[in-house]
Formats: structure tokens, sequence, C-alpha cells
């Protein structure tokens, strides 16, 4: 077990913001030594185990605001009850690695020695695997191992292609080599091992001489202005809407007149529409002739943690809905067994959104997404389709204490960048906010609320509208389809193998 503990930390330690990304290439080795010597119910276990161990570590941040932020701003569970969901929280995420355990031990004798093929198969299980833990209403895709390359300027210029599970198959196939390079004299194979870890970066480093680069500033180009407002979560949740409301009231007399601007989610914590915040804004972005994408929850046949535009004109019918409510925080899934785990919600359940809506914008068509709706591929995707030529994301990421967590988000923002070749914003309550180009580069950034001791920030983000169609916007998840038909091919030939050996001996 011990090998398997030694996989989970080097791979929680390549996550963004943690130790260094580049271990991710070596991090599975010892997992696939331990599954090769252990037994069917072992393995399974073991697999099982890496992922929980490496998941829980690498989202270590969620502990402090279930145990601690969350109880002292809502005060609807004590703290002590963080314990039991945090840890709840790494069954449902690792989960689904149990099924990659009991395919890869009931398959793992019949790996032909072929090191080529035999790392498409193991590669292409766990990406199977990996996409399950995306689906339903706890689908969850943070800490995939893509996520390790996000300073991967060249290899990240293969999402475009296949997405983030292209790079998981691509680290897993490479895990798998240099595990069937290792066992045998390690150290008379050790320049091997060098080999092929120096091709992977030498590969990424010359992909990266050739990212172009988009001039902003131009006369194609155009701009917003992104509020990032730093008060704390118990201002929002507990002061009146009017502290808040002063402070966005400066913050929108501090922006340029005619000036589009961008704010974060739930930037109001009540429906503002018909009551004196409301009013009061519509008066303020007349005087200045503001259009302002600003975020708060509504409450008419369905709530909804959504994004809509104030102007002159008042508040808009248009808006964008929260397509992925964060479970049990925003949505209570499968109610009859998850029930009594209620009392974890912040402020109200949600319904999910039900339309890609794209706002008509800074004189673009604004695709706007909330929050951890940034962590899933097919809502950008959608957006995209939709029409988006820039892509956003609205949120609120002031319950989280440690940097980590900042980055991890952040970083969700450059793979849905580049996926789909768009410029990239980010606007955050407390950080960070930012620009990407469609390259994944990071144009600009504000200092978080670590930084900072100002009570909001704002700075003017320049983006140019674009209408690529990427490989992977048109097709989606097509390696997960190609992983299928990997498998597909690989027991059919294990299944006639014996029957052609058979066939020649008699």
């Amino acid at each position: 077990m011990a090998a398997v503990i030694i996989s989970a930390l080097l791979t929680a330690a390549s996550m963004p913001g943690m130790l260094w990304g580049g271990l991710i290439w070596f991090a599975l080795v010892p997992l696939f030594f331990e599954l090769n010597r252990s037994s069917l119910l072992s393995g399974i276990i073991k697999a099982f185990a890496f992922a929980y161990v490496y998941l829980l570590l690498s989202h270590f941040w969620v502990f402090p605001v279930l145990s601690r932020n969350v109880p002292d701003v809502l005060e609807t569970f004590p703290p002590f009850v963080a314990t039991v969901t945090f840890f709840l929280m790494g069954l449902i995420m690792a989960a689904p690695f149990a099924g990659f355990g009991i395919a890869y031990m009931l398959l793992k004798d019949h790996l032909w020695k072929n090191r080529l093929f035999s790392s498409l198969v193991v590669a292409s299980l766990f990406v199977v695997f990996e996409s399950i833990r995306g689906y339903g209403p706890l689908g969850f895709t943070g800490g995939r191992l893509s996520h390790a390359l996000i300073n991967d300027l060249g290899l990240l210029q293969l999402l475009p292609l296949g997405g983030t599970l292209l790079l998981v198959f691509l680290i897993v196939s490479v895990n798998y080599i240099l595990y069937t390079i290792m066992p045998k004299a390690f150290l008379k194979k050790a320049a091997l091992v060098m080999i092929v870890l120096g091709c992977v970066f030498s590969i990424s480093s010359l992909l990266e001489r050739f990212v172009p680069r988009i001039a902003v500033g131009d006369g194609e180009s155009g701009e917003v202005v992104a509020v990032q407002t730093n008060f704390p979560q118990s201002i929002k949740y507990n002061e009146p809407a009017s502290v808040v409301l002063a402070v966005v009231e400066d913050a929108l007399r501090s922006v340029p007149e005619g000036s589009w601007v961008v704010m974060p989610e739930a930037t109001f914590m009540s429906d503002i529409r018909n009551n004196y915040v409301g009013s009061r804004l519509q008066e303020i972005v007349s005087e200045r002739d503001l259009s302002v994408l600003i975020g708060f929850p509504t409450y008419n046949d369905k709530n909804y943690n959504q994004v809509r535009i104030i102007d002159s004109n008042g508040f808009g019918e248009e808006f964008y809905a929260k397509m992925k409510p964060t479970p049990f925080v925003e949505i209570l899934p499968y109610p009859r067994i998850f029930g009594l785990f209620g009392f974890l919600r912040f402020l109200d359940f949600f319904s999910p959104g039900e339309e890609y809506t794209v706002f008509d914008f800074a004189f673009t068509n604004l695709a706007v997404q909330i929050c951890f709706d940034s962590y899933y591929p097919e809502v950008s995707r959608g957006l995209v389709k939709a029409g988006g030529q820039v892509l956003v994301t609205s949120t609120n990421d002031g319950w989280f204490d440690h940097n980590t967590a900042l980055q991890q988000h952040f970083a969700q923002m450059i793979f849905r960048s580049v996926e789909n070749r768009r410029f990239g914003i980010q606007v955050s309550n407390t950080g960070i906010s930012g620009v990407i180009d469609p390259y994944g580069r990071t144009l600009k950034t504000f200092p978080t609320v670590f930084e900072t001791d100002e009570v909001f920030l704002l700075d003017t983000l320049n983006f140019v509208p674009r209408d690529d169609q990427t490989l992977y916007n048109s097709y989606g998840e097509w390696i997960f389809t190609a992983s299928l038909m990997i498998i597909g091919l690989y027991l059919f030939v294990v299944m006639i193998s014996p029957q052609i050996k058979k066939a020649r001996k008699s």
C-alpha cells in the first residue's frame, strides 16, 4: 500500500497551486507496480485508495470552508459535521476509480508485451472512468490529471483537438510505458526512462515556440471593466444589502462613463429587481450610461443562481442561470438518499439552468458561465456553440482561505479558453480575476484578497471576439468513444488469440 500512497502524494503535488506539475509524468508508476502484484479485491481497493487520497489532498481547501467559514457565517451546522462531509465528498469523487480497479485487474494478465499498445489500453480504461466521474448531479472534474499541465503552454495546444481527456490519455500512456520499462534492470533502463521524459518535455517546449500571439488593443479589440469586490462573505450574508450597495456604488462611480461592466456571481444575495437596491443601481447606471452584467439569485417559478444585464432601460429579461449547481450547497441530489444533508445548503437550493444564453454585450456575443460551471467543459462548449465569441466566468470565491483554491479555479478558465479558442475572462469576488488569450496565456490578473486591503478593484480587460470552431468544440469528448473502441478491439483480440493459436497447432 505504500506505493499507492506515494502515487497519490505525487499526483496531488502536481495539481495547480501545489508543488510541480511535472510530477504527473511518473506519478502513476508506483500505482501500476502495486496493482500488478495484487489480487483482484486488493487491486480494486488500492485503485480506489489512490484516488481517494489524492483527490482529498488536492481539494484540502474545501475542509476549512466546511469546518470554519460556513459555520461562522451561516450557523447552519456545527464545525464537527464538516469532517464527515469532507470525507464523504472524497468517497463520491473516488468511487469511479474502483471501477477502473476492477477493469484493470481483470485485464492486466492479458495485456500484450507490446508496450505501446498496452499503454493505449490502460490509458483508455482510465479515460473511461475519469469521464464517468464528471457525469450526473454528483459529477465533478476537479483534480483531473490533465490539470497538472496548466503551465505547459505547448501541450495545452492539444486541448482544441480532444479536450482535457486527451491530455489524461497522454499522461496515463506515458506513465504506463515508464512502468513497463522500469521493472527490468532499472539502472540499465534509466537512460531510456530519461529519454521518454525528455521527449515529453522537449515536445512541449517545441510546441510552445510555435504558439501565436494575438494583439489586443487595436480596432478589432473589445473591452470590459471587471469589478472585483473584496468584502468577506459575512458582509454579503449577514449585513443589510445597503452595506454591499455602498461598495458597489463606489465601484460603479469609479469606472469611466459609458463602460461595459462585469461583476461577480452573487454580488447581492437577494433578488434586487423590485426593491430599493435595484432602483438605486438603475439610477447609477443611467446617470453614467453604463451596462452592467451582475449576479444575484432570482425566485420565480424556479430558483436560479443567475446573471443578467442592468442598463438605463432597467433589468434585462435575458439571463444565464448556473448549469451545474454545486451538490448539497446549491442543489440536493437524489433527495431520497441524501435528504438528511439538506442542512449543507449555503443560501437556498436552485434549479439548474436550461438555456445557453449568450448576451449581446460590449459589441460582442458574451458567453457567461457561473462559478464551478467552468469545471465542466460541456458548459463552455454549449455556450460557444450557441454563438459565444468570448467566454466569461462570473464567480464568488470568497469562501476560500487558500490561494490554491483560487489557482485551481482560475486554471479551469484557461482550459476552457484553449479548448474553444476564445478569450477567457474571470471576474471573481476576492480573486482570481483576469483575462486569458485563446492559447492559454494569462494576459492580466488582479491582486487577490490576500494581496490587497482595497474593498474593491477594477481594471479594463481587453479581448478579441473569435468565431473559431475547434475539433473539440464540434465533436466534444470523442476521446471517450475512441477509448471504448480501443478497449473493444483489445477484448476482441484477447478472445480470438487462443482460437488462432489452437488452429495453428491443429
